[in-house]
């Protein structure tokens, strides 16, 4: 009981989910972390556009050409993040601190050993894996150089995003988003320094980016442990509880697989572009580094969401679940009216940040101009993925998310390969798109996601009116 009490003290000084007015909440908890996409959108660009900038198209491609790969391998530790932050979501929603603090614990050291196998898989895997996909030979070399660099920084990446994501199941939001601002800055400080003043190349963004995870990742695990928390990291005597590794597995699994699906289909994708040349390949990077930031306001309530569902269907009260959902349906579809009038005619002009080669961005631009209408399904697809997972129903949505990739790869295929149209590519993703939307929403309204919380609500869990 005093333990309850104490974390329910704690519960109402941060942001507290479960009650109050739900557009305000999740207003106020999104926009953090809305912000905080954003600076980790910059904090990825900079390498493209500094050296795109610097180098030039060749060393731009090369960085295009090794992200689906480094994708893969991240898809464990997002996998493992996920999970982590709806069972911490869940536990702080039911008011359960044992719990929370075995889950938080458990998932240091599972984060641990995850990290360390990335770092020896990538390593092994990365010139062979460039080989399978028929890396063009004019950038392979770069390709290589940048991947075997960057996955020595993934003990930290990993560490970080499980250390957010658990800062961010217990409500706060405005934390990481600071610690992200300060990684970015030093972020672009050392690409300029490395690439522009030193000219090492994509070596350099490679060598900027891992210094600054590592310097994301001691920020925030030494902020788990400043006391402010109901909870700490117990570093001395770190174990995997079995229940809670059960619990995040059961959850982290799937929607690794969910990610890895969308990082595998995005490695056939990129075989496929890489017929069409560095030129494509580089408009292809720039397409997706520019959608990328214009995305991100759904990409935040996505996030939100899990949240937002996560805590209150751990504190029993899915009717209020409901009720964020439906309103982030709403705020998604307007924003992604007015982003896709906005991308179809300025979006050439954003792509000029990436690249000055005309031939680059007349790809590009078609390329926008294809996907600009579809980003309001990303969205949809974003809100309906996140609201399931809060609610503990990760199955359903990976599922979605592979059948949509794959299908997108025999269609970019026979519209894109067969014909030599590269922009058969836009329009594959185009589809995929649509058809996860359409499948997702199905599910969300004839589906059990609702009877997949982890979590029952503590005895003790506050009952309180609107």
């Amino acid at each position: 009981m005093a333990e309850n009490r104490k974390l329910q003290t704690t519960f109402d000084e941060r942001q507290d989910l479960t009650r109050g007015p739900i557009l305000k909440k999740m207003v106020m908890f999104a926009l953090p972390m809305i912000l905080s996409n954003l600076v980790f959108q910059c904090y990825n660009a900079a390498d493209s556009a500094i050296v795109g900038n610097f180098v030039g198209s060749d060393a731009l491609a090369a960085v295009s050409a090794s992200n689906p790969i480094m994708m893969l391998f991240n898809a464990l530790f997002f996998g493992l993040s996920i999970g982590t932050g709806i069972v911490v979501a869940q536990n702080f929603g039911a008011n359960r601190l044992e719990d929370l603090r075995k889950a938080i614990n458990s998932s240091a050291l599972m984060g641990i050993i995850v990290g360390t196998f990335i770092i020896i898989a990538g390593s092994i895997t990365a010139r062979p894996l460039l080989n399978l996909l028929k890396t063009p030979a004019n950038i392979i070399e770069g390709s290589n150089i940048y991947l075997s660099v960057i996955y020595f920084g993934m003990l930290s990446n990993t560490l970080y995003q499980i250390g957010a994501g658990i800062l961010r199941a217990m409500g706060d939001s405005r934390t990481p988003l600071y610690f992200l601002c300060i990684s970015a800055m030093s972020n672009v400080v050392l690409d300029l320094l490395f690439v522009a003043v030193l000219n090492m190349g994509v070596m350099g963004a490679a060598l900027a980016t891992i210094l600054t995870q590592t310097l994301s990742a001691i920020m925030v695990l030494f902020r788990i442990n400043s006391g402010k928390y109901p909870i700490c990291i117990e570093w001395k005597h770190l174990s995997v509880d079995r229940n809670a590794a059960r619990m995040i597995i059961r959850l982290g699994v799937p929607s690794a697989i969910q990610n890895a699906s969308m990082s595998l289909g995005a490695v056939f994708i990129q075989s496929f572009a890489n017929k069409f040349g560095s030129a494509f390949i580089a408009a292809n990077s720039v397409v997706q580094k520019t959608d990328g930031f214009m995305i991100l306001p759904m990409l935040g309530y996505g996030g939100a969401l899990t949240t937002f569902v996560g805590q209150n269907m751990g504190a029993g009260r899915a009717d209020r679940a409901k009720k964020g959902i439906v309103l982030s349906f709403l705020i998604i579809l307007i924003y992604g009216i007015l982003l896709g009038t906005f991308l179809w005619f300025f979006g050439s002009g954003i792509m000029r940040i990436f690249t000055q080669d005309m031939a680059v961005l007349s790809i590009s631009t078609v390329g926008i101009r294809i996907l600009a209408f579809f980003y309001l399904f990303m969205g949809m697809n974003q809100s309906l993925t996140g609201a399931m997972r809060g609610a503990g129903a990760a199955v359903a949505p990976m599922m979605i998310t592979i059948i949509s990739q794959f299908m997108r790869i025999p269609v970019a295929y026979f519209i894109a390969v067969v014909p030599m149209n590269p922009f058969g590519l836009f329009w594959s993703m185009a589809f995929s798109v649509l058809a996860n939307f359409l499948m997702g929403l199905g599910y969300f309204k004839f589906g059990n996601w609702q009877k997949k919380t982890v979590v029952q609500p503590s005895p003790d869990t506050p009952v309180f009116d609107e």
